[in-house]
Formats: C-alpha cells, sequence, structure tokens
C-alpha cells in the first residue's frame, strides 16, 4: 500500500530510494482503470452468474479502480451508486452520471456492493446486518481490509462455503449475504489479470529497477519517487505496436511552437491524463 511507503519517507525510517510504479501512468490508467473495467463483471460472472441489468449497485470510491467498475457495470444497464471522500472525485461521478450517496442511504435496497477505496471497514458488520437477503459483498481494493470479515465470524452467523471463493453468511433469520473471496481482491482470487495489462505494469516496474540501478550516485535519496515522465511514455510506445498504432511526428516548427522535444516528454509532470488522480501526488 503506497501511503505506508510515504508514511515511512515522512517518518524518515526508509533505508533505500523507493519508486512508487503504482501512481505512474502506466500503471494508474491500465491496470487500475482499463483492467478493473473487465474484471469486475469476470469475477462476478464466474462466482455468482448474476444478471446486472437493472441491478443496484453500490460502488464504494471512485479513484480509477472504482471509475473502471462504474463504467462496465453501468454498460450493462445496472442502477450503480457511488460513495466517495473526495469532492472531486465525487464530482467526476455525478459529471458521469452516478449518483454519489452515502452507503447507509442505500444499503438496504443494493444488490451489490463493491469497495475500491484502499480504505479499511469501509462495509462494517451494522451495514451488512441491513443488507437485503441474497445480496453480493465483494472487494477490488488494495486488501482485504475493506470489508469487515472478522466482525461476520461470529456464532450467529453461518457460514456456508457454496463453491471456490464463495461463501454464503447465514443470519438466524435466513437471511443470506453473499461474500466473495473472503473479502480478499476479487481480480486476483476470481478472475484472471490479462497478460496484456501485465505486461505493461511489469515493463513499467523493471524500467523503475533499471532507473534506480543506473542512476548516478546521489540522484535519488532515501525518500518515494515517481517514475520519470518518459519511461511513462516509453512503457505505452512499446505496448502500440499491439494494436498497429501508428504515431505521429511532430514537425521541428510544432515541436518548437508548443515548447517540446521532438522525441518527449510530450506532457508535464502535473498533466492528470483525464480523470484527476485523487490518490495524492507527491510534488
Amino acid at each position: 500500500h503506497m501511503g505506508q511507503l510515504y508514511q515511512l519517507s515522512k517518518a524518515g525510517k526508509l533505508c533505500v530510494p523507493a519508486m512508487n510504479v503504482n501512481d505512474s501512468v502506466t500503471k494508474q490508467k491500465f491496470d487500475n482503470l482499463y483492467c478493473c473495467r473487465e474484471s469486475i463483471l469476470d469475477g462476478l460472472k464466474r462466482t455468482t452468474d448474476v444478471m446486472f441489468g437493472g441491478k443496484q449497485v453500490v460502488v464504494c470510491g471512485y479513484g480509477e479502480v472504482g471509475k473502471g467498475c462504474c463504467a462496465a457495470l453501468k454498460a450493462l444497464g445496472a442502477i450503480v451508486y457511488v460513495t466517495e471522500i473526495d469532492p472531486i472525485c465525487a464530482l467526476q461521478a455525478c459529471m458521469d452520471g452516478f449518483r454519489v450517496v452515502k452507503l447507509n442511504e442505500v444499503i438496504r435496497q443494493v444488490d451489490v456492493i463493491i469497495t475500491c477505496t484502499g480504505n479499511k471497514n469501509v462495509v462494517t458488520r451494522d451495514q451488512l446486518d441491513r443488507m437485503k437477503n441474497g445480496s453480493i459483498v465483494c472487494n477490488m481494493g488494495h486488501s482485504n481490509t475493506e470489508i469487515d470479515v472478522a466482525s461476520l465470524r461470529t456464532p450467529e452467523l453461518t457460514w456456508e462455503r457454496v463453491r471456490s471463493q464463495v461463501d454464503h453468511v447465514i443470519w438466524p433469520d435466513g437471511k443470506r449475504v453473499i461474500l466473495l473471496a473472503e473479502g480478499r481482491l476479487l481480480n486476483l482470487s476470481c478472475s484472471t489479470v490479462p497478460t496484456f495489462v501485465l505486461s505493461i505494469t511489469a515493463t513499467t516496474q523493471a524500467l523503475a529497477l533499471i532507473e534506480l540501478y543506473n542512476a548516478p550516485e546521489g540522484r535519488y535519496k532515501q525518500d518515494v519517487y515517481l517514475l520519470p515522465k518518459k519511461m511513462d511514455e516509453y512503457v505505452a510506445s512499446l505496448h502500440l505496436a499491439t494494436f498497429d498504432a501508428h504515431l505521429t511526428e511532430l514537425s521541428d516548427e510544432q515541436a518548437k511552437y508548443l515548447g517540446l522535444n521532438k522525441n518527449g516528454p510530450f506532457k508535464p509532470n502535473y498533466y492528470r491524463y483525464s480523470s484527476s488522480q485523487c490518490e495524492f501526488v507527491v510534488a
């Protein structure tokens, strides 16, 4: 979890330079956004075979992962609600056509809850108690802390393993909530990660290692760094051939007009590539 890396750095407890690969554009936009857009449906269909047309779904968090999940669910005709703490992300959700609500406002009516926040205890026992029979709860966020699964392991609730990665948690009145992968990452436990996206992520990681290894003494202190933009662009350009995509090249005159080097980087460091990164950005 990136947040912890920054906390270590702030406390002066980082022993080596670290590369924050997760917040580089090629990781954020591709693994988090486009991959989750596909794997959320894949994971839910493989485990539950549920139909999404007209289902009410709440997606907790509208970062890159939440954006991907919402786009996929909306395309299938689901009614999608979003919960968000960040006003910028919340406004994006509104503009994308989603109702931004508090979880407690919709908890009794939703059919599916998907957590994508990177936080903990986003769905509490109290909320699980109020969910309707047959509803599905799963996590797409960074770890198994988002849904308070520990609170469900109590004597009055019965756990029934229905198939691999699928548990029915049964309340005393017979109500069942379907919990996927015991609250762990749905797309790692219940679906596949496409090799194309793995290739983008692995290339980004490999370049980060090469950069740290080859950097002159003293360039990187004991701190957390983002991958240089030039490398993000290089990762992307390596993957364009797959789509038979051909890049336009700037003329000298155009490059001068934009104040750019012909070979990149093509955007300033603060450029956000459409959706704002609501995660923290290192200045």
